[in-house]
């Protein structure tokens, strides 16, 4: 009784936040800065109105029509929300690495490749299963693995890179990366449990919906909050972050051509250099003996 009262407590919950943080990104400024985050906030709202009303609404159909609407809703939603998340990463890296135009082009064509390598893992999964229902969902939960493994290389990176692109802990794109990364977390957990067929126990199942409201409100609070402004990113010119950079900016363009001569091993240029010293030591005797 106590935790159907708390799972009713945390969809009701899930829904208003979803709807708020949904409001708070459909400002302009935080639409054209992060445009995937604000469809995936917008299928994630939608998507909690209508399970709502599926869960605790008048029932103006029979059971048996609710739940096939309940199962086509919430697993076409994560689906949905599968391919949207990896590109909030994208969103994400974009706005972090704004400073570098090289990095940003270049971390783009990475984001394509491995989107196209999770399509491929995901795609294997058709030989293992049986078609129907069942398929669907081994599907969708193999497609939201590997996104959340790009969410949580995304969060590394971040981490491990703020110093050298000059992000601060209050950035936007650091809030939500650090949202990305929680939902990540729960995601990877649920799926651990449903790969080893172990029930998830009802303690546990309310820390993984509360860590799932905890990042709505991270997402709002970082939206609502003045964002500082982002320090210039200095580098030396020799410095291991400029040449990325210049690399990646040159990858793709054509500019003016050069001829690269060979360069002659190391083995040669002694056997030369033995050669000369030979030849400068018989000119030297020759002379002598004149």
């Amino acid at each position: 009784m106590i935790s159907s009262f708390l799972q009713a407590i945390s969809i009701h919950l899930d829904v208003l936040l979803s709807v708020t943080v949904f409001a708070v990104f459909f400002r302009p400024s935080l639409r054209q800065r992060f445009p995937w985050m604000f469809s995936y906030l917008c299928v994630r709202a939608i998507t909690g109105v209508i399970i709502e009303f599926l869960l605790f609404g008048p029932l103006i159909a029979s059971p048996e029509i609710y739940t096939k609407a309940y199962f086509v809703v919430h697993w076409t939603s994560y689906l949905l929300s599968a391919g949207l998340l990896f590109l909030c990463c994208l969103d994400v890296y974009r706005q972090a690495l704004a400073p570098l135009p090289g990095l940003v082009r270049l971390g783009s064509t990475v984001f394509r490749w491995a989107a196209i390598a999770s399509l491929l893992v995901t795609a294997t999964t058709f030989t293992s299963v049986n078609a129907g229902p069942g398929m669907f969902i081994k599907i969708a939960v193999q497609l939201m693995r590997c996104v959340s493994t790009s969410e949580l290389c995304l969060l590394a990176f971040l981490l491990l890179s703020m110093k050298a692109i000059a992000l601060s802990p209050r950035s936007r794109p650091f809030g939500i990366a650090v949202g990305l990364g929680m939902i990540a977390a729960i995601d990877c957990a649920v799926s651990s449990f449903a790969v080893l067929q172990v029930g998830i126990n009802p303690v546990v199942q309310t820390s993984f919906e509360f860590a799932g409201l905890l990042t709505l409100v991270l997402w709002i609070v970082y939206a609502v909050m003045p964002e500082p402004a982002r320090k210039p990113v200095t580098a030396r010119a020799d410095s291991t972050i400029y040449k990325w950079d210049q690399i990646a900016s040159a990858l793709g363009h054509k500019g003016a051509q050069v001829v690269l001569q060979p360069t002659p091993s190391f083995f040669l240029v002694d056997v030369e250099k033995a050669v000369d010293r030979a030849f400068v030591r018989t000119l030297k005797s020759k002379e002598s003996q004149s």
